[in-house]
């Protein structure tokens, strides 16, 4: 949970002990991960490869070792304070309320953690006579890792609750001023959240839907990370229903143990070696030679960077980390404002998540229940293109009007050098997405050697990544992956408590009475994504909304195809990365450029417009997303 942990090293006499403690997490949780890429690398190879040969096992012994590797990081996030959570509430409660907030968020999250402990042995007692299908191993020695991970939370909820009693120093400052778009958004998620409460009626307030949304949002909003708060509210209302406990943890386990969520680690590493091994400056000399001769050319250079670069990492934030460290201060020194360098940067990382490889439409692709990775990926070429036409077009208009300089084009023998040594760079991401569309590997396999390519280039072409750097990006991308796997299994919970609950039906119902009306009940669908957006990250939207909204637009009267709404999910949810309070990538570019953000908040105003444009086009316009997969017949 950012600047909810403590700030300064704990004073328990077992400081050393804990701290080599975590070491030993940092290295076995990078062991597990190196572990699996060279598993599922050898399964590809052993396909194509004469005289390469690979046992069974390997992907099944592959999602075991990332259950326990998902598992055994959370204690990593939670010590180092980075679980995904809300703050916009608690960071702004007076200062004496905000020490019980923590200590309370502390508390819940031990009790979650000894759930985990207790309902998760049940589940180890009761697999071990199980054995995988390949694998000779017992299921129930993948389960453990629930209870061990339950132990780790256990520990470090605990470190935090003791290490200190008063507030951390980050609570202790003024909070950030809100303005008045951050009020009006709270204002109105509040209504909406009453209306529902209303709708529901006083009776139902302490039902089991009502004990869900209610346990769930309070957890929220008081700052409890999101996994936390799910897998609370599930239990809450498991118990208001009368049924065993231990069904959360199953379900827990079984969201987490799906063989497409190998691909996901993969790609958040791609994006990790491109940051440290200097494929970010291959991508950006690149796109100075295409389009850096036009007006205000290194602000088309930033857009197209990013275009490149997330058509090779499939991350807002990785795109972010590498780019803004590299064109941000080129734009100063050429006389670029600040404020609109870093906004401009930080809205062309939309791209990152809807041009492939994208590990969020994975995340989507389970969550709709199997829709197409390789017809995703190919949907989103289009969208991700024409936001980078809009961000150039608003980019254009503001470098006129302030008399931004071109680039002059370098002599045609420099050029072809960079266009030559960027090639191995955009081999990446197309060797990635085609392996897919394809169908030469799997989306896992494709992110294994996306990540085998990754490490060619950048160790053997361009020599930049150093084995320091390749560890760091390794355990950078642990706590990343840990984020978001105890989420999407405590997301696998809580859709499935929905659907026994016939919440989606329920929803369905409250939202076309409103009106029958495609057209508004879309518009009104895209201002519901857009306030989510703003308020919470994009993975756990993902998880936690596709259940509730892809029924509602596949049916009558919106009939949108799955495809079509993993676009416009994708869109809506990366805008929301760019957006106060809550913005990753907003975060990110305003910390690399050091400069508040307030200033790039208001220079944002630029181009969010632009990207709302397109927004509505994909909306109400199918073929944009459509065209591709139709015309390589993936569709």
């Amino acid at each position: 949970m950012k600047d909810l942990s403590p700030t300064r090293s704990a004073t328990l006499p077992f400081r050393q002990l804990e701290e080599g403690f975590a070491w030993l997490l940092r290295s076995i949780t990078g062991i597990l991960l190196v572990t699996i890429v060279l598993v599922i690398t050898w399964q590809v190879l052993a396909r194509y490869l004469p005289g390469v040969t690979s046992p069974n096992w390997t992907e099944e012994m592959s999602l075991m070792l990332l259950v326990w590797l998902g598992m055994l990081a959370v204690g990593l996030t939670i010590r180092a304070g980075e679980t995904l959570a809300v703050q916009i509430v608690v960071s702004r409660l007076p200062h004496a309320l905000q020490h019980g907030v923590y200590r309370f968020v502390w508390v819940v999250s031990v009790l979650f953690g000894l759930y985990l402990i207790r309902y998760g042995s049940e589940l180890v007692s009761g697999t071990m006579n199980q054995t995988f299908s390949t694998l000779p191993v017992a299921v129930g020695w993948m389960y453990l890792a629930l209870p061990v991970g339950g132990g780790v939370i256990v520990l470090y909820a605990l470190r935090n609750l003791l290490s200190r009693w008063e507030a951390p120093e980050s609570l202790e400052q003024e909070p950030p001023r809100r303005s008045a778009g951050q009020k009006y958004i709270v204002g109105i998620l509040l209504v909406l959240l009453a209306g529902f409460l209303l709708w529901l009626g006083p009776a139902s307030l302490f039902s089991p839907v009502g004990l869900l949304v209610l346990v769930f949002v309070v957890l929220l909003f008081l700052g409890t990370p999101i996994s936390v708060a799910i897998g609370m509210a599930c239990i809450v209302a498991v118990m208001r229903l009368g049924l065993p406990e231990l069904i959360v943890a199953q379900r827990i386990a079984s969201g987490i143990t799906v063989t497409p969520l190998l691909a996901i680690p993969f790609f958040i590493l791609v994006g990790q070696l491109m940051s440290e091994g200097g494929i970010a400056q291959r991508l950006v000399d690149f796109a100075r030679i295409l389009v850096g001769p036009w007006k205000g050319g290194l602000a088309m250079v930033n857009v197209m960077d990013s275009m490149l670069m997330g058509g090779v990492s499939g991350s807002a934030v990785a795109d972010v980390s590498a780019t803004a460290g590299v064109v941000i201060p080129m734009m100063k020194k050429k006389g670029y404002d600040a404020d609109f360098a870093t906004a401009l940067t930080v809205a062309s990382s939309v791209q990152g998540v809807i041009i492939p490889p994208s590990h969020n439409m994975v995340l989507y692709s389970l969550a709709a229940g199997g829709v197409s990775i390789g017809t995703l990926f190919l949907a989103g070429y289009l969208p991700g293109i024409l936001v980078g036409v809009s961000l150039m077009i608003a980019s254009f208009i503001i470098a006129v009007r302030r008399n931004y300089p071109t680039e002059p084009r370098p002599p045609f023998k420099e050029s072809m050098k960079v266009v030559l040594g960027a090639i191995p760079s955009l081999l990446v991401g197309l060797v990635v997405v085609g392996g897919i569309v394809f169908g030469w590997f799997t989306a896992t396999e494709s992110a294994a050697i996306g990540v085998l390519m990754a490490l060619i280039v950048s160790m053997l072409f361009y020599r930049e990544l150093t084995w320091q750097k390749l560890w760091q990006g390794i355990t950078a991308s642990v706590l990343t992956v840990s984020m978001v796997m105890l989420i999407i299994g405590t997301a696998s919970a809580l859709g499935w408590l929905m659907a026994y609950l016939q919440i989606p039906a329920q929803l369905s119902d409250l939202i076309l009475s409103v009106s029958d009306n495609k057209f508004v009940l879309l518009l009104l669908i895209n201002v519901l994504l857009l306030l989510l957006g703003t308020i919470m990250d994009m993975g756990p939207l993902i998880i936690i909304l596709t259940p509730v909204l892809l029924p509602i637009v596949t049916a009558n009267p919106i009939n949108m195809d799955p495809v079509h709404f993993g676009i416009l999910l994708m869109l809506n949810l990366g805008l929301g990365l760019t957006t106060p309070p809550v913005g990753t990538a907003l975060f990110v570019g305003c910390g690399i450029a050091r400069i508040s953000i307030e200033k790039v908040s208001r220079a944002l105003w630029y181009f969010w417009p632009a990207m709302f444009v397109v927004l509505m086009l994909v909306t109400y316009v199918p073929w944009i997303v459509h065209v591709v997969p139709d015309l390589l017949g993936q569709h």
